[in-house]
Formats: structure tokens, C-alpha cells, sequence
């Protein structure tokens, strides 16, 4: 598992493009069409962390 740290207009634009890219595909390949969805539905999923308190001192 990775954790990666996206802004919000970058979360947007990998869900713009991952969803550009799913379109390319066609029924031949089933699998990466199904692992695309996956990923994109892991994105629609992602919540923003708080943001961390300032360092005391």
C-alpha cells in the first residue's frame, strides 16, 4: 500500500484523467478496465486529512 498526498485540484485532475484514460479502453481488456474503475472509485472516495497543528515552541 502507498500513501501519496494530492491537493484538491490535483485529485481533480487525476480523477479527469484516469477517467480520459478508461475511456481508450475497449471490451478487450476487461482487467484494466476493472482495475481503472477501482482506482477511480478509490478516488471519489479520498478524504482530506486535517491539517497538522503548528510545531509548539
Amino acid at each position: 500500500m502507498n500513501t501519496i498526498h494530492l491537493s484538491d485540484e490535483e485529485l481533480d485532475i487525476a480523477r479527469h484523467g484516469m477517467t480520459a484514460y478508461l475511456r481508450s479502453f475497449g471490451h478487450d481488456e476487461a482487467d484494466t478496465v476493472h482495475l481503472i474503475q477501482a482506482v477511480l472509485a478509490r478516488l471519489a472516495a479520498a478524504q482530506a486529512e486535517p491539517d497538522e497543528p503548528a510545531p509548539i515552541g
